[in-house]
C-alpha cells in the first residue's frame, strides 16, 4: 500500500480506483496491486475516490506485465493464461500516445458506462428502407434537430413484466436462484485447463480461441475464490448478483467503442462479465467434451461424477439455457447474444440427431437474431478493424451455414441475399487481428489482390471464405428446386457448372484438394488440420456438383452418368476422411455429420445404379430431351466395394455420437440393397423371359438381332460366354451367398492394394 493511503470508515485501507470502481477485492500491492498487473490497469489510489468520476479503461501493455504477479493461483492457470498474458496480445489503442501511455477520452471505459442514448430508431446504424414505421424520422434526424435529441427513454415509461405466478411472486428470487444454480454448475477450474488443450482444434469462427481464453483468464482471475473448488451457494451469491446487474445494461452502440482497441473485447468481459459470455464458455466447454474420445481421462475426475461425452455436454447445454433465459428479460439483441444463440443450437445439434425438428427451431431464432442484430446488412467501410472482421465473419458464416442447413432437409433458407449486404472478412489470423493496429495493417498489407493470405496459411478464416464463395451456388440451387412450379433449362444449369469451376480455380493453390491427392509430394508434409480443412472445402465443392447434375436427372435433362461419376469421387473423398481416422483423431467428432451430409446421398445413387445394372430397379425413363438414355456405365464390382467400405464406416460411429441412430439405419438399407443385387437370380436367355417394366417399352417394334446381342456383351453378368477377366459372381461359392447379410465379406482379404482390413472389431464394432 503506499505511503500516505487513506484508510477507510471501517478500518481498511483503501481499494485502488479499477478495484473500487468493479466493486472487487484490493489486495492493497504496493506499487500496483496484483490484480491491476493481471489485467494490466493503472492502479491509482485517489486521495478523495468519491469526488470525481475516474473512467475506467485498459492500458497498453507495461513492461511489468504478468510476470510481475506473484499470486499462485495465477501459476496454476499457465495453459489458460499462455499465451494471452505471457505474450501481451491484446494492442494498444491508435489514439493512445507513446509518451503518455494514456487513453485518449474517446477510448476510456466512458463508452461501456450506462450512457444515455437515443433510444426512437432502437437500432443505430442499421438499415431498415423506407417501410420501417420510424423511417421519416430517422431520414430526417438534421432537420428535426433538438426534438429528436431529446428523445430519450423514460424509466417510468417502461412496460412492466408481471409473473404469471402472480403480483406477489417475486421474480428476483426466482431468478438468483436459476442463477446459483447455473454458477455451481460452472465447470472446475481443472476442467477448463484441460478442455483448453485442444481448443485450437476447433476450427469454428463462433468458437474464438483468443476470446475464450481472455473470459476465462478474467473469470478465474476475478472470481477465483467463488468458483474454486469449495465453491458453495454463498460463495457464488455475489458473482451472482453482479452478472444480474450487468446484464440489466444495454451494450454500447459498436460505434460507441474504439473499433481498432481491444477495449471491445472487454465490452462484455471483465468487470462487464455478463450472462451472455457465462453462457458462451458454458456452449464452448460443452463442445469440448463433445470434441473428446470416450475413454479420454478427463471423464474419470470426481467433479464428472462418472458422466460420459454426451451428459457432460448436456450438462453444459442446460448450463447455456439458463443463461440464455437469466438475459433475456433484460438484454437487447447484440452480437454477444447472437454468439450464444448459435452456439447453443450447435452444442444441442451435437446431443442429439441432426434430423430433430427441435434444431430448426433453435436455427430459426439465431437467423432472427441476426437480422435484429442488423448483421445482415452491414455498412460498407474500407477501415478493417477488430470488430469489423468479427460482425463480417458472423455474417457471412450464419449466411453460409443457411444455405446448409437449408439443403440438408430441403428447407427454404432464411437469408436472401437480395436483402443482405454482407461484407467478405479477410484471410486473416486472430493474432494478425486482435495484436494491435500496427500487426493488423501490416497484415491487411500482405494479402493478395483477392484478400487471401499470401503465407500459404489455412485459418479458419480461410476455411470460411472457401465455402462462403459457394454460397451464391446453393441459394440457386435451392431456389430451383423449392420453388413452386418454376422451370429451369439445361443451359441454366450448365451456366452454374460453369461458374462452380471458375470459383474452385480462384482459390489459392494451396487450398485446393488436388494438393492432397496420392502422389503429391505435399501430402505427406501436411499437418492434420491442413487435411481435415481442404477436404471440407472439396467436399462442399463436390456437393454443389452433384446438386446441380441432381436438378438435370429430376427433370430428365440427364442420363445421370455425371451425377454418378460425381457421387463415386464425393464418396471417395469421404472415405478418405476414415481412412486418415487416426491421424485425424481430434476431428473424429465430426465424422457422423460428414457422413449424413455428404456420404448418404452419394451412397443412394450409387445403390440405385447397381439395382439398375442388376436389372432390379426401372431403368432411366425416356424423355422429350432423350427419347432414348444411355444406361450409367459402371463396374459392380468396384461399387460393391465403395458401399461395403462405406457400411464399414458407418459401422464405426461411436455410440456416442448424436447421429449414431440415423447412420445405423442408413447402414441396414445399404447392406440390404448389397445384398440383394448380390442374390439376385440371373436371368436366362432360355425360356421365359423378364417382362419390361412399363417404363422401358418406349417402341413397340421389334429390336434387331444385332442389337439385342450388343446388349447382352454389354452386361457381363448375364453373359452366357466364358470371360478372359474375373466375373465378379462366378468366383462366390452359392453357400457363401446364402450366409446372413454381408458375412461373407470377412473372408475376403481385403489388405491388398489400398484396401484396408475390416475384419478388425476395433473399426467394426
Amino acid at each position: 500500500m503506499p505511503a500516505g493511503a487513506r484508510i477507510r470508515r471501517n478500518g481498511q485501507p483503501q481499494a485502488c480506483e479499477p478495484c473500487r470502481k468493479t466493486k472487487v477485492r484490493c489486495d492493497h500491492g504496493h506499487p500496483r496491486c496484483s490484480r491491476c498487473i493481471i489485467r494490466r490497469l493503472d492502479c491509482i489510489y485517489h486521495p478523495a475516490p468519491m469526488t470525481k468520476n475516474h473512467d475506467f479503461y485498459t492500458p497498453p501493455p507495461s513492461s511489468q506485465g504478468a510476470s510481475g504477479h506473484t499470486n499462485s493461483q495465477t501459476n496454476s492457470l499457465s495453459s489458460i493464461l499462455s499465451p494471452m498474458e505471457q505474450n501481451h496480445i491484446n494492442p494498444t489503442s491508435s489514439a493512445m500516445t507513446p509518451s503518455s501511455g494514456t487513453a485518449s477520452p474517446s477510448l476510456s471505459g466512458a463508452s461501456y458506462e450506462n450512457a444515455t442514448r437515443n433510444t426512437l430508431f432502437h437500432k443505430e446504424g442499421v438499415s431498415f428502407g423506407t417501410t420501417r414505421y420510424s423511417a421519416v424520422f430517422s431520414e430526417n434526424q438534421a432537420s428535426f434537430g433538438q426534438a429528436i435529441g431529446a428523445a430519450t427513454e423514460d424509466p417510468t415509461l417502461r412496460a412492466t413484466f408481471v409473473s404469471p405466478k402472480g403480483p406477489g411472486f417475486d421474480m428476483s428470487n426466482s431468478q438468483r436462484e436459476l442463477a446459483i444454480v447455473t454458477l455451481l454448475d460452472f465447470p472446475t477450474l481443472r476442467t477448463c485447463e484441460i478442455l483448453m488443450e485442444n481448443i485450437s482444434s476447433f476450427h469454428d469462427v463462433w468458437i474464438s480461441p483468443m476470446t475464450i481464453r481472455q473470459c476465462l483468464n478474467q473469470v478465474w482471475n476475478d472470481f477465483g475464490h467463488c468458483l474454486g473448488n469449495d465453491r458453495s451457494r454463498d460463495s457464488v451469491l455475489d458473482l451472482a448478483n453482479e452478472l444480474i446487474e450487468n446484464s440489466k445494461t444495454s451494450l454500447p452502440h459498436p460505434d460507441q467503442v474504439a473499433g481498432s482497441d481491444t477495449s471491445w473485447i472487454n465490452w462484455f468481459g471483465g468487470p462487464r462479465l455478463r450472462w451472455e459470455m457465462i453462457g458462451i464458455l458454458f456452449t464452448w466447454a460443452g463442445m469440448a467434451f463433445k470434441h473428446k474420445q470416450d475413454w479420454d481421462p478427463i471423464f474419470e475426475l470426481p467433479e464428472q461424477q462418472g458422466r460420459n461425452r454426451n451428459t457432460s455436454a448436456e450438462k453444459m447445454r442446460v448450463g447455456a439455457k439458463a443463461c440464455l433465459q437469466l438475459c433475456e428479460d433484460y438484454s437487447e439483441i447484440n452480437e454477444v447474444i447472437v454468439v450464444l444463440m448459435k452456439n447453443f443450437a450447435k452444442l444441442h445439434s451435437q446431443i442429439i440427431s441432426d434430423e430433430s425438428d427441435r434444431l430448426r427451431m433453435h436455427f430459426g431464432a439465431t437467423g432472427s437474431a441476426i437480422i435484429t442484430a442488423g448483421l445482415h446488412r452491414q455498412p460498407f467501410t474500407r477501415e478493417v478493424t477488430p470488430l469489423s472482421q468479427h460482425r463480417s465473419i458472423l455474417a457471412t458464416s450464419f449466411f453460409h451455414l443457411d444455405k446448409c442447413d437449408s439443403l440438408f432437409l430441403g428447407r427454404p433458407p432464411i437469408l436472401d441475399q437480395r436483402y443482405c449486404n454482407i461484407p467478405q472478412p479477410l484471410d486473416l489470423s486472430e493474432e494478425d487481428v486482435y495484436q494491435g493496429p500496427e500487426r493488423l495493417a501490416a497484415a491487411v498489407r500482405r494479402l493478395d489482390a483477392n484478400g487471401w493470405n499470401t503465407d500459404k496459411q489455412i485459418y479458419t478464416v480461410t476455411w470460411l471464405r472457401a465455402v462462403s464463395f459457394l454460397s451464391p451456388i446453393r441459394e440457386e440451387i435451392l431456389r430451383l428446386s423449392l420453388s413452386a412450379n418454376i422451370q429451369y433449362t439445361k443451359p441454366q444449369i450448365d451456366a452454374l457448372v460453369v461458374q462452380l469451376q471458375q470459383i474452385v480455380d480462384s482459390y489459392p493453390e494451396h487450398i485446393q484438394y488436388r494438393s492432397l491427392e496420392q502422389g503429391s509430394a505435399s501430402v505427406q508434409t501436411r499437418a492434420p488440420h491442413e487435411i481435415y480443412m481442404v477436404t471440407r472445402i472439396q467436399l462442399d465443392v463436390l456437393q454443389c456438383a452433384f446438386l446441380l447434375q441432381r436438378l438435370l436427372v429430376s427433370r430428365g435433362l440427364s442420363n445421370g452418368q455425371d451425377l454418378f461419376n460425381i457421387a463415386q469421387e464425393m464418396i471417395s473423398v469421404v472415405l478418405s476422411l476414415w481412412s486418415d481416422r487416426e491421424q485425424l483423431r481430434v476431428y473424429n467428432f465430426s465424422f457422423d455429420w460428414i457422413i449424413l451430409s455428404y456420404g448418404i446421398p452419394c451412397a443412394g445413387i450409387l445403390c440405385l445404379e447397381l439395382l439398375r445394372a442388376s436389372n432390379l430397379a426401372p431403368p432411366i425413363p425416356a424423355t422429350e430431351a432423350m427419347p432414348i438414355p444411355t444406361p450409367v456405365q459402371l463396374s459392380r464390382s468396384e461399387v460393391v466395394q465403395t458401399l461395403t467400405m462405406f457400411i464399414a464406416f458407418l459401422s464405426w460411429i461411436r455410440p456416442t455420437d448424436n447421429n449414431v441412430q440415423l447412420c445405423g439405419k442408413f447402414k441396414k438399407v445399404v447392406k440390404r440393397i448389397i445384398d440383394t443385387a448380390i442374390d439376385a437370380p440371373r436371368p436366362s436367355l432360355i425360356g421365359p423371359q423378364r417382362t419390361p417394366l412399363p417404363s422401358q417399352r418406349l417402341s413397340e417394334t421389334p429390336q434387331p438381332q444385332n442389337m439385342m446381342q450388343n446388349q447382352v456383351q454389354q452386361t457381363p453378368l448375364h453373359s452366357t460366354e466364358p470371360h478372359n477377366s474375373m466375373d465378379f459372381m462366378t468366383d462366390f461359392d452359392p453357400a457363401m451367398i446364402a450366409m446372413d447379410d454381408l458375412d461373407w465379406l470377412n473372408t475376403v482379404d481385403w489388405t491388398q492394394g489400398d484396401w484396408l482390413e475390416l475384419s478388425q472389431q476395433n473399426y467394426l464394432s
